[in-house]
Protein backbone atom coordinates (compact mmCIF):
# COMPACT_ATOMS: atom_id res chain seq x y z
CA UNK A 1 0.00 0.00 0.00
CA UNK A 2 1.90 3.29 -1.25
CA UNK A 3 3.22 5.70 1.83
CA UNK A 4 1.43 2.83 4.50
CA UNK A 5 3.31 -0.27 3.96
CA UNK A 6 2.82 -3.99 2.68
CA UNK A 7 -0.07 -5.35 3.50
CA UNK A 8 -0.17 -9.56 4.19
CA UNK A 9 -3.17 -12.42 4.42
CA UNK A 10 -3.85 -16.15 3.64
CA UNK A 11 -6.71 -16.14 1.09
CA UNK A 12 -7.99 -19.52 -0.45
CA UNK A 13 -8.48 -19.67 -4.13
CA UNK A 14 -11.08 -22.19 -5.14
CA UNK A 15 -10.38 -24.07 -8.85
CA UNK A 16 -12.83 -25.53 -10.80
CA UNK A 17 -12.17 -27.80 -13.59
CA UNK A 18 -15.10 -27.57 -16.07
CA UNK A 19 -13.69 -29.22 -19.42
CA UNK A 20 -10.46 -30.19 -18.75
CA UNK A 21 -9.24 -26.55 -17.87
CA UNK A 22 -8.80 -25.48 -14.49
CA UNK A 23 -10.42 -22.28 -13.58
CA UNK A 24 -10.82 -20.23 -10.51
CA UNK A 25 -14.38 -20.09 -9.19
CA UNK A 26 -14.73 -16.20 -8.94
CA UNK A 27 -16.65 -14.54 -5.97
CA UNK A 28 -15.86 -11.78 -3.99
CA UNK A 29 -14.27 -13.82 -0.95
CA UNK A 30 -11.38 -14.73 -3.52
CA UNK A 31 -9.73 -11.36 -3.03
CA UNK A 32 -10.42 -11.87 0.76
CA UNK A 33 -12.00 -14.26 2.72
CA UNK A 34 -14.71 -11.78 4.39
CA UNK A 35 -15.22 -9.92 1.50
CA UNK A 36 -19.50 -10.63 0.18
CA UNK A 37 -21.83 -9.14 -2.26
CA UNK A 38 -22.16 -6.06 -1.17
CA UNK A 39 -18.86 -5.05 0.78
CA UNK A 40 -15.53 -3.68 -0.34
CA UNK A 41 -12.23 -2.73 0.78
CA UNK A 42 -11.73 0.34 2.45
CA UNK A 43 -8.38 2.86 3.64
CA UNK A 44 -9.20 4.94 6.57
CA UNK A 45 -6.37 7.43 7.36
CA UNK A 46 -5.53 9.10 10.84
CA UNK A 47 -3.36 11.91 10.29
CA UNK A 48 -1.62 13.47 13.68
CA UNK A 49 -2.29 16.91 14.71
CA UNK A 50 0.54 18.98 13.39
CA UNK A 51 3.35 20.16 15.26
CA UNK A 52 3.63 23.62 16.01
CA UNK A 53 6.85 26.38 14.64
CA UNK A 54 8.65 27.61 17.21
CA UNK A 55 10.47 30.79 17.97
CA UNK A 56 13.99 30.60 19.18
CA UNK A 57 13.06 30.85 23.00
CA UNK A 58 9.94 28.46 22.42
CA UNK A 59 7.43 30.19 21.76
CA UNK A 60 4.60 28.66 19.48
CA UNK A 61 4.51 30.89 16.42
CA UNK A 62 2.28 29.18 14.64
CA UNK A 63 -0.13 26.07 15.68
CA UNK A 64 -3.49 24.52 16.16
CA UNK A 65 -5.43 27.56 17.58
CA UNK A 66 -9.00 29.14 17.67
CA UNK A 67 -10.30 30.72 14.93
CA UNK A 68 -13.23 32.49 13.30
CA UNK A 69 -14.64 31.97 9.58
CA UNK A 70 -16.56 34.19 8.85
CA UNK A 71 -18.89 33.82 6.02
CA UNK A 72 -22.63 33.65 4.13
CA UNK A 73 -25.66 31.83 4.00
CA UNK A 74 -27.34 32.53 0.74
CA UNK A 75 -30.98 32.18 1.82
CA UNK A 76 -30.47 34.26 4.98
CA UNK A 77 -29.38 37.27 3.01
CA UNK A 78 -31.60 40.14 2.61
CA UNK A 79 -29.76 42.90 0.79
CA UNK A 80 -26.41 41.51 -1.16
CA UNK A 81 -24.68 44.71 -1.45
CA UNK A 82 -25.27 45.49 2.34
CA UNK A 83 -22.97 42.24 2.75
CA UNK A 84 -20.14 43.35 0.32
CA UNK A 85 -19.80 46.76 1.82
CA UNK A 86 -20.19 45.35 5.08
CA UNK A 87 -17.00 42.87 4.19
CA UNK A 88 -15.30 45.93 2.67
CA UNK A 89 -15.94 48.49 5.50
CA UNK A 90 -15.11 46.20 8.32
CA UNK A 91 -13.18 43.09 7.24
CA UNK A 92 -11.36 44.92 3.96
CA UNK A 93 -12.49 42.34 1.71
CA UNK A 94 -13.09 43.75 -1.87
CA UNK A 95 -16.28 43.58 -3.59
CA UNK A 96 -14.64 41.06 -6.21
CA UNK A 97 -13.97 38.66 -3.86
CA UNK A 98 -17.15 38.52 -1.93
CA UNK A 99 -19.10 38.52 -4.89
CA UNK A 100 -17.23 35.11 -6.29
CA UNK A 101 -17.86 33.51 -2.95
CA UNK A 102 -21.88 34.68 -3.23
CA UNK A 103 -21.76 32.87 -6.83
CA UNK A 104 -20.19 29.74 -5.73
CA UNK A 105 -20.98 27.42 -8.63
CA UNK A 106 -23.17 24.55 -7.26
CA UNK A 107 -23.58 26.57 -3.96
CA UNK A 108 -26.93 25.42 -2.02
CA UNK A 109 -28.93 28.31 -0.64
CA UNK A 110 -28.34 27.14 3.11
CA UNK A 111 -24.69 26.29 2.66
CA UNK A 112 -22.28 28.45 4.85
CA UNK A 113 -19.41 29.84 2.40
CA UNK A 114 -16.05 30.88 4.16
CA UNK A 115 -15.49 34.68 2.83
CA UNK A 116 -12.87 34.96 5.41
CA UNK A 117 -11.11 32.76 8.19
CA UNK A 118 -9.58 35.32 10.84
CA UNK A 119 -7.10 34.58 14.08
CA UNK A 120 -9.84 35.41 17.53
CA UNK A 121 -8.21 37.97 18.78
CA UNK A 122 -9.02 39.90 15.22
CA UNK A 123 -12.48 38.89 15.67
CA UNK A 124 -13.00 40.40 18.59
CA UNK A 125 -12.00 43.40 17.26
CA UNK A 126 -14.63 43.65 14.64
CA UNK A 127 -17.56 45.60 15.73
CA UNK A 128 -21.23 43.84 16.24
CA UNK A 129 -22.75 45.67 13.24
CA UNK A 130 -20.52 43.55 11.11
CA UNK A 131 -22.08 40.03 11.90
CA UNK A 132 -25.45 41.65 12.65
CA UNK A 133 -25.84 41.89 8.71
CA UNK A 134 -28.36 39.17 7.79
CA UNK A 135 -26.80 36.86 5.79
CA UNK A 136 -23.20 36.73 7.29
CA UNK A 137 -22.69 33.86 9.69
CA UNK A 138 -19.79 33.28 11.91
CA UNK A 139 -18.07 29.81 12.62
CA UNK A 140 -15.44 29.10 15.38
CA UNK A 141 -13.16 26.45 14.91
CA UNK A 142 -9.57 24.91 15.14
CA UNK A 143 -7.27 26.40 12.45
CA UNK A 144 -3.60 26.80 11.78
CA UNK A 145 -2.88 30.43 13.52
CA UNK A 146 0.17 32.32 13.61
CA UNK A 147 1.09 34.17 17.05
CA UNK A 148 -0.54 37.31 15.84
CA UNK A 149 -2.51 38.19 13.03
CA UNK A 150 0.32 38.41 9.95
CA UNK A 151 3.26 37.52 12.44
CA UNK A 152 6.57 36.21 10.20
CA UNK A 153 3.20 35.64 7.74
CA UNK A 154 5.95 35.01 4.31
CA UNK A 155 8.22 32.44 6.66
CA UNK A 156 5.63 30.54 8.69
CA UNK A 157 3.43 30.08 5.65
CA UNK A 158 0.01 28.60 5.11
CA UNK A 159 -1.67 25.23 5.66
CA UNK A 160 -4.81 24.24 3.26
CA UNK A 161 -5.90 21.07 0.97
CA UNK A 162 -3.89 19.80 -1.36
CA UNK A 163 -3.54 21.40 -4.73
CA UNK A 164 -2.89 19.40 -7.56
CA UNK A 165 0.58 20.36 -7.89
CA UNK A 166 1.46 19.23 -4.26
CA UNK A 167 -0.31 15.79 -4.55
CA UNK A 168 2.42 15.14 -7.58
CA UNK A 169 5.34 16.34 -5.09
CA UNK A 170 4.53 14.53 -2.20
CA UNK A 171 2.78 11.20 -3.10
CA UNK A 172 1.73 8.82 -1.26
CA UNK A 173 0.04 8.75 1.39
CA UNK A 174 -1.93 12.02 0.73
CA UNK A 175 -4.52 12.42 -1.05
CA UNK A 176 -7.41 14.56 -2.53
CA UNK A 177 -8.27 16.22 0.93
CA UNK A 178 -5.76 16.12 3.15
CA UNK A 179 -4.29 19.69 4.64
CA UNK A 180 -0.76 20.01 3.88
CA UNK A 181 1.73 23.09 3.91
CA UNK A 182 0.93 25.51 0.90
CA UNK A 183 4.15 28.05 1.42
CA UNK A 184 6.51 29.18 4.01
CA UNK A 185 7.75 26.75 5.97
CA UNK A 186 4.92 24.76 6.56
CA UNK A 187 5.24 24.27 3.22
CA UNK A 188 9.13 23.04 3.04
CA UNK A 189 9.20 20.83 5.86
CA UNK A 190 5.74 19.28 5.36
CA UNK A 191 6.80 15.99 6.16
CA UNK A 192 8.72 16.57 9.30
CA UNK A 193 5.47 19.27 10.68
CA UNK A 194 2.74 16.78 9.35
CA UNK A 195 4.25 13.43 10.25
CA UNK A 196 2.20 10.45 9.08
CA UNK A 197 -0.82 9.12 9.37
CA UNK A 198 -1.88 5.56 11.15
CA UNK A 199 -4.27 3.61 8.67
CA UNK A 200 -6.97 0.82 8.69
CA UNK A 201 -7.45 -1.59 6.32
CA UNK A 202 -11.11 -2.18 6.86
CA UNK A 203 -14.21 -3.90 5.18
CA UNK A 204 -17.69 -2.06 4.56
CA UNK A 205 -21.03 -2.76 3.62
CA UNK A 206 -22.66 -0.46 1.05
CA UNK A 207 -23.67 1.47 3.98
CA UNK A 208 -20.47 2.39 4.55
CA UNK A 209 -20.62 0.22 7.76
CA UNK A 210 -17.00 -1.27 8.87
CA UNK A 211 -17.82 -4.87 8.94
CA UNK A 212 -14.06 -5.60 9.83
CA UNK A 213 -10.84 -3.90 10.52
CA UNK A 214 -8.51 -6.20 8.62
CA UNK A 215 -4.95 -4.47 9.87
CA UNK A 216 -3.63 -1.31 11.29
CA UNK A 217 -0.22 0.97 10.11
CA UNK A 218 1.15 2.90 12.66
CA UNK A 219 1.80 6.53 11.81
CA UNK A 220 4.55 8.73 12.86
CA UNK A 221 4.54 11.52 15.11
CA UNK A 222 5.23 15.00 13.80
CA UNK A 223 8.19 16.64 14.76
CA UNK A 224 8.28 20.61 16.12
CA UNK A 225 10.71 23.06 13.76
CA UNK A 226 12.45 25.33 15.51
CA UNK A 227 13.47 28.87 14.33
CA UNK A 228 15.75 31.52 15.38
CA UNK A 229 13.08 34.01 15.06
CA UNK A 230 12.72 35.76 18.00
CA UNK A 231 9.13 36.87 19.07
CA UNK A 232 10.37 40.40 20.59
CA UNK A 233 12.71 41.36 17.46
CA UNK A 234 9.51 40.35 14.67
CA UNK A 235 6.99 41.65 16.06
CA UNK A 236 9.00 45.08 16.11
CA UNK A 237 10.10 44.48 12.27
CA UNK A 238 5.98 43.95 11.59
CA UNK A 239 4.98 46.98 14.01
CA UNK A 240 7.71 48.90 11.61
CA UNK A 241 5.30 48.85 8.40
CA UNK A 242 2.08 48.87 10.31
CA UNK A 243 -0.85 50.74 8.80
CA UNK A 244 1.95 51.46 5.20
CA UNK A 245 1.44 50.67 1.77
CA UNK A 246 4.96 50.52 1.08
CA UNK A 247 5.85 47.70 -0.74
CA UNK A 248 9.02 46.91 1.78
CA UNK A 249 11.31 44.33 3.13
CA UNK A 250 13.32 43.82 6.54
CA UNK A 251 15.73 41.62 7.83
CA UNK A 252 17.61 41.10 11.38
CA UNK A 253 20.48 38.72 12.04
CA UNK A 254 22.11 38.14 15.30
CA UNK A 255 25.30 39.38 13.49
CA UNK A 256 27.83 36.81 15.78
CA UNK A 257 25.74 33.51 14.61
CA UNK A 258 23.99 34.80 11.21
CA UNK A 259 20.71 33.34 12.68
CA UNK A 260 17.90 35.38 11.26
CA UNK A 261 15.42 37.22 14.10
CA UNK A 262 12.95 38.58 12.27
CA UNK A 263 11.93 38.75 8.35
CA UNK A 264 9.27 41.18 7.01
CA UNK A 265 7.96 41.08 3.77
CA UNK A 266 5.04 43.67 2.20
CA UNK A 267 2.68 43.37 1.04
CA UNK A 268 1.42 40.32 2.85
CA UNK A 269 -0.02 39.43 -0.62
CA UNK A 270 3.00 39.53 -2.72
CA UNK A 271 6.34 37.12 -3.00
CA UNK A 272 8.46 37.10 -0.30
CA UNK A 273 10.80 40.31 -0.94
CA UNK A 274 13.10 39.72 1.95
CA UNK A 275 14.07 36.52 1.10
CA UNK A 276 13.57 35.89 -2.39
CA UNK A 277 13.79 39.22 -4.62
CA UNK A 278 16.61 40.61 -5.71
CA UNK A 279 17.58 44.16 -6.26
CA UNK A 280 20.66 46.78 -7.14
CA UNK A 281 22.10 47.49 -3.88
CA UNK A 282 22.96 50.52 -4.75
CA UNK A 283 25.40 52.65 -2.44
CA UNK A 284 25.63 49.46 0.46
CA UNK A 285 27.51 47.86 -1.80
CA UNK A 286 30.53 50.66 -0.55
CA UNK A 287 30.48 48.27 2.22
CA UNK A 288 31.82 45.73 -0.06
CA UNK A 289 34.17 48.14 -2.02
CA UNK A 290 35.46 49.94 1.12
CA UNK A 291 36.76 46.38 2.04
CA UNK A 292 38.47 45.93 -0.84
CA UNK A 293 40.43 49.48 -1.28
CA UNK A 294 41.51 48.77 2.51
CA UNK A 295 42.95 45.52 2.06
CA UNK A 296 44.77 46.82 -1.39
CA UNK A 297 46.13 49.25 0.86
CA UNK A 298 44.34 52.39 1.05
CA UNK A 299 43.89 54.58 4.50
CA UNK A 300 40.82 55.85 5.52
CA UNK A 301 42.84 59.32 4.97
CA UNK A 302 43.42 58.60 1.62
CA UNK A 303 42.48 61.31 -0.87
CA UNK A 304 39.98 61.69 -3.38
CA UNK A 305 37.96 64.46 -5.20
CA UNK A 306 34.01 63.99 -5.22
CA UNK A 307 32.32 65.89 -8.73
CA UNK A 308 28.86 66.40 -9.81
CA UNK A 309 30.00 64.16 -12.47
CA UNK A 310 32.67 61.61 -13.45
CA UNK A 311 33.90 59.32 -16.61
CA UNK A 312 35.38 56.09 -16.20
CA UNK A 313 35.90 54.49 -19.76
CA UNK A 314 33.54 56.50 -21.19
CA UNK A 315 30.18 55.63 -19.02
CA UNK A 316 28.95 59.14 -16.64
CA UNK A 317 28.31 58.87 -13.19
CA UNK A 318 26.48 61.25 -10.61
CA UNK A 319 25.86 61.74 -6.76
CA UNK A 320 22.10 61.15 -6.50
CA UNK A 321 21.10 64.21 -5.41
CA UNK A 322 23.46 65.87 -7.82
CA UNK A 323 25.96 67.20 -4.86
CA UNK A 324 29.49 67.62 -5.27
CA UNK A 325 32.37 69.39 -6.12
CA UNK A 326 34.51 69.15 -2.96
CA UNK A 327 37.83 67.33 -1.89
CA UNK A 328 37.29 64.45 0.42
CA UNK A 329 38.94 61.41 2.16
CA UNK A 330 37.70 57.98 1.81
CA UNK A 331 36.58 58.32 5.32
CA UNK A 332 34.29 61.22 4.24
CA UNK A 333 33.66 59.96 0.83
CA UNK A 334 32.15 56.99 2.68
CA UNK A 335 30.23 58.70 5.27
CA UNK A 336 28.51 61.11 2.49
CA UNK A 337 28.03 58.58 0.00
CA UNK A 338 29.76 60.05 -2.90
CA UNK A 339 29.48 58.09 -5.79
CA UNK A 340 31.91 60.09 -8.05
CA UNK A 341 34.62 59.35 -5.38
CA UNK A 342 33.90 55.71 -5.29
CA UNK A 343 33.80 55.19 -9.36
CA UNK A 344 37.39 56.67 -9.31
CA UNK A 345 38.59 54.82 -6.50
CA UNK A 346 37.30 51.57 -7.92
CA UNK A 347 39.29 52.23 -11.06
CA UNK A 348 42.50 52.04 -8.43
CA UNK A 349 41.40 48.41 -7.90
CA UNK A 350 41.43 45.01 -9.73
CA UNK A 351 38.68 43.54 -10.65
CA UNK A 352 39.94 40.39 -9.15
CA UNK A 353 40.24 42.36 -6.05
CA UNK A 354 36.38 43.90 -5.78
CA UNK A 355 35.41 40.07 -7.04
CA UNK A 356 37.29 38.30 -3.40
CA UNK A 357 35.67 41.35 -1.75
CA UNK A 358 32.43 40.25 -3.12
CA UNK A 359 32.44 37.03 -2.58
CA UNK A 360 34.43 36.95 0.49
CA UNK A 361 31.16 38.58 1.66
CA UNK A 362 28.79 36.35 0.99
CA UNK A 363 28.09 36.92 -3.26
CA UNK A 364 28.06 34.41 -5.29
CA UNK A 365 27.84 31.86 -2.85
CA UNK A 366 24.48 29.50 -2.09
CA UNK A 367 21.56 30.04 0.19
CA UNK A 368 20.73 26.77 2.02
CA UNK A 369 17.63 28.35 4.10
CA UNK A 370 14.56 25.61 3.69
CA UNK A 371 12.35 28.66 2.10
CA UNK A 372 12.92 29.68 -1.79
CA UNK A 373 15.68 32.01 -1.15
CA UNK A 374 17.99 33.70 -4.18
CA UNK A 375 21.61 34.06 -4.02
CA UNK A 376 23.07 37.63 -4.47
CA UNK A 377 25.04 38.27 -7.55
CA UNK A 378 28.02 40.06 -8.18
CA UNK A 379 29.33 38.44 -11.95
CA UNK A 380 32.80 39.69 -12.72
CA UNK A 381 33.16 43.27 -14.30
CA UNK A 382 33.82 43.18 -17.82
CA UNK A 383 35.79 46.34 -18.02
CA UNK A 384 37.00 49.49 -15.96
CA UNK A 385 33.16 51.33 -16.52
CA UNK A 386 31.34 48.31 -15.50
CA UNK A 387 33.37 48.15 -12.30
CA UNK A 388 32.81 51.65 -11.62
CA UNK A 389 29.09 50.87 -11.72
CA UNK A 390 29.57 47.55 -9.59
CA UNK A 391 31.39 49.61 -7.21
CA UNK A 392 28.32 51.34 -6.02
CA UNK A 393 26.12 48.68 -6.11
CA UNK A 394 24.73 49.14 -9.64
CA UNK A 395 25.81 47.41 -13.26
CA UNK A 396 24.42 43.69 -12.66
CA UNK A 397 25.05 43.14 -8.81
CA UNK A 398 22.10 42.13 -7.55
CA UNK A 399 21.28 41.24 -3.70
CA UNK A 400 18.28 40.04 -1.25
CA UNK A 401 17.83 42.35 1.28
CA UNK A 402 18.57 38.85 3.65
CA UNK A 403 22.21 39.44 1.92
CA UNK A 404 22.71 42.54 2.76
CA UNK A 405 21.80 42.30 6.41
CA UNK A 406 24.74 39.37 6.46
CA UNK A 407 27.12 42.21 5.03
CA UNK A 408 26.22 44.73 7.78
CA UNK A 409 26.25 41.88 10.51
CA UNK A 410 30.05 41.04 8.78
CA UNK A 411 31.63 44.02 10.03
CA UNK A 412 29.79 43.85 13.18
CA UNK A 413 30.94 40.80 14.32
CA UNK A 414 34.66 40.56 12.11
CA UNK A 415 33.08 37.84 9.90
CA UNK A 416 30.85 36.62 7.52
CA UNK A 417 28.04 34.02 8.48
CA UNK A 418 26.24 32.42 6.24
CA UNK A 419 22.42 33.40 7.47
CA UNK A 420 20.81 30.28 9.20
CA UNK A 421 16.62 30.12 10.02
CA UNK A 422 16.28 27.19 11.68
CA UNK A 423 17.84 26.04 15.40
CA UNK A 424 20.86 24.19 14.92
CA UNK A 425 21.95 25.36 11.18
CA UNK A 426 24.70 27.74 12.09
CA UNK A 427 26.63 25.19 13.32
CA UNK A 428 27.58 23.80 10.31
CA UNK A 429 26.96 27.52 8.31
CA UNK A 430 30.36 28.70 6.24
CA UNK A 431 31.87 31.62 7.80
CA UNK A 432 34.76 33.88 6.29
CA UNK A 433 36.58 35.94 8.70
CA UNK A 434 37.16 39.62 7.69
CA UNK A 435 40.86 41.03 8.34
CA UNK A 436 40.49 42.37 11.91
CA UNK A 437 42.21 45.63 11.01
CA UNK A 438 39.56 45.99 8.40
CA UNK A 439 36.70 45.74 10.15
CA UNK A 440 37.43 47.63 12.62
CA UNK A 441 37.95 50.58 10.06
CA UNK A 442 34.51 49.48 8.43
CA UNK A 443 33.10 49.91 12.02
CA UNK A 444 34.14 53.58 12.22
CA UNK A 445 32.80 54.33 8.72
CA UNK A 446 29.40 52.88 9.31
CA UNK A 447 29.13 54.85 12.74
CA UNK A 448 29.98 58.17 10.89
CA UNK A 449 27.44 57.23 8.52
CA UNK A 450 24.66 57.87 11.29
CA UNK A 451 26.74 60.17 13.63
CA UNK A 452 28.35 62.76 11.37
CA UNK A 453 26.17 65.57 10.92
CA UNK A 454 27.15 65.60 7.13
CA UNK A 455 26.69 61.41 7.29
CA UNK A 456 23.51 60.33 4.54
CA UNK A 457 22.36 58.27 7.50
CA UNK A 458 21.61 61.35 10.37
CA UNK A 459 17.78 60.22 10.30
CA UNK A 460 18.46 56.53 11.74
CA UNK A 461 20.30 58.21 14.98
CA UNK A 462 18.92 56.74 18.42
CA UNK A 463 19.77 57.87 21.77
CA UNK A 464 21.83 55.18 23.43
CA UNK A 465 23.56 52.33 22.32
CA UNK A 466 25.13 54.02 18.87
CA UNK A 467 23.41 53.03 15.43
CA UNK A 468 25.60 52.14 12.54
CA UNK A 469 25.13 52.06 8.31
CA UNK A 470 24.91 52.52 4.94
CA UNK A 471 22.29 54.37 2.95
CA UNK A 472 21.86 53.54 -0.68
CA UNK A 473 19.87 54.55 -3.46
CA UNK A 474 19.77 52.43 -5.92
CA UNK A 475 18.55 53.34 -9.49
CA UNK A 476 16.53 50.49 -11.70
CA UNK A 477 14.31 51.13 -15.03
CA UNK A 478 14.34 53.23 -17.64
CA UNK A 479 12.41 55.93 -16.50
CA UNK A 480 14.39 59.57 -16.94
CA UNK A 481 15.10 60.25 -14.09
CA UNK A 482 15.58 56.76 -12.99
CA UNK A 483 13.68 55.39 -9.75
CA UNK A 484 15.41 54.37 -6.86
CA UNK A 485 14.89 51.97 -4.12
CA UNK A 486 16.01 53.20 -0.81
CA UNK A 487 18.22 51.00 1.26
CA UNK A 488 19.44 51.30 4.73
CA UNK A 489 21.79 48.26 6.19
CA UNK A 490 23.39 48.37 9.57
CA UNK A 491 23.90 47.29 13.14
CA UNK A 492 23.32 48.39 17.05
CA UNK A 493 24.93 46.32 19.60
CA UNK A 494 24.73 42.44 17.93
CA UNK A 495 21.45 42.80 15.67
CA UNK A 496 22.38 43.32 12.06
CA UNK A 497 19.63 44.41 9.70
CA UNK A 498 18.94 45.68 5.62
CA UNK A 499 15.65 47.61 5.16
CA UNK A 500 14.25 48.05 1.85
CA UNK A 501 11.54 49.73 0.25
CA UNK A 502 10.99 49.30 -3.25
CA UNK A 503 10.64 51.85 -5.28
CA UNK A 504 11.02 54.47 -2.64
CA UNK A 505 13.13 57.33 -3.39
CA UNK A 506 16.55 58.13 -1.51
CA UNK A 507 17.99 55.72 1.58
CA UNK A 508 18.75 58.57 3.92
CA UNK A 509 15.31 59.74 3.59
CA UNK A 510 13.39 57.45 3.68
CA UNK A 511 15.08 54.08 4.73
CA UNK A 512 17.20 55.08 7.52
CA UNK A 513 13.43 56.29 9.25
CA UNK A 514 12.01 53.24 8.71
CA UNK A 515 15.08 51.63 10.76
CA UNK A 516 15.42 54.15 13.74
CA UNK A 517 11.04 53.22 14.06
CA UNK A 518 12.35 49.38 13.76
CA UNK A 519 15.35 49.71 16.75
CA UNK A 520 13.09 52.10 18.90
CA UNK A 521 10.48 49.40 19.52
CA UNK A 522 13.06 46.54 20.59
CA UNK A 523 12.63 45.53 23.89
CA UNK A 524 15.81 46.70 26.37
Amino acid sequence: LKGLGTWSYNGTLHLVRPARRWKVSWTPATLHPQLASGRKFARVMHWPDRAPILGRDGTVLQGQGDAVSVGVEPDRIKDPGAVIAAFQQYAGIDATTVNRVLHTPGARPSWFLQVIQMHQDQFAALPPAFIQTPGIVVQHTKARTPLRDGFASHVLGTTGPITAERLAQLGPPYVTGTVVGLSGLEGALERQLAGSPSADIQIVDAAGSVIATLDHFDGSPPQPVTTTLDPAVQTAADNTFAGSTQTAALVALDAATGEIRAVVSRPFNGFDRALAGTYPPGSTMKIVTTEALLVKGDDLTTPISCPTDAVVDGKHFHNIEGEGGTQLDLQQAFVQSCNTAFVQLAATLKASELTRAAENLGFNGPEPLPLTSKGSSFPPPRDLADQAGAAIGQAEVLATPLHMASVAAAVASGAWHQPTLTAGASATATVTPLDPGVAGKLRTLMGLVVSDPSGTGVLAKLPGTPVSGKTGTAEFGNANPPRTHAWFVGFRGNLAFALLVEGGGVGGKVAAPLAAKFLSQLPG
